[in-house]
């Protein structure tokens, strides 16, 4: 896995949840591929994506576990 991006989230973070769509500062917008739910509020956390072959995962400081995501 390498990383493929360090970034921020745009405004507030409100954890995992289902399909929602995060948006990040250099204006791409990654989605939640997977229905997965944790609570954590933040605002404009750190964020980094990682490449692992052809799946993309988030990663939020704060946040135990990266989390499969797919550009929109």
């Amino acid at each position: 896995m390498q990383k493929f991006k360090d970034t921020y989230i745009e405004d507030e973070f409100e954890g995992w949840d289902g399909d929602t769509i995060y948006k990040l500062d250099d204006g791409s917008k990654w989605e939640l591929i997977s229905y997965t739910y944790s609570y954590s509020y933040t605002y404009r956390p750190k964020a980094m994506i990682w490449r692992d072959g052809g799946r993309y995962y988030l990663e939020v400081v704060g946040m135990p576990d990266k989390q499969e995501v797919r550009e929109v």
